[in-house]
């Protein structure tokens, strides 16, 4: 069973998860579209050939609001790889 208040992988989201992101400062974000695993090709100046798979952008609405202070700026695109993350709340997880 699924359990909310713990770290959690970038392989692991779900669209509605809410979750706090370590970066520079902590951000609140709520998933609406995960991240793809996409490939990319790299060519290097003496014409050697680099292929590699790398994670897109999330579109997530991100709330920084500090005691009612704050901002909540919509349709956020954030780079998630190399950031650490807790899972917050996952809409349709039975109590």
């Amino acid at each position: 069973m699924d359990t909310v208040n713990r770290p959690i992988k970038l392989k692991d989201l779900q669209v509605g998860d809410e979750v706090i992101v370590r970066g520079v400062d902590l951000n609140y974000m709520i998933i609406h579209r995960l991240p793809k695993l996409v490939s990319k090709t790299y060519t290097y100046t003496d014409g050697t050939v680099h292929n590699y798979n790398e994670w897109s952008t999330a579109k997530c609405t991100r709330d920084n609001s500090i005691w009612g202070n704050g901002e909540r700026k919509k349709d956020v695109y954030f780079h998630f790889p190399h950031k650490c993350m807790w899972l917050v709340k996952r809409i349709g997880i039975n109590k």
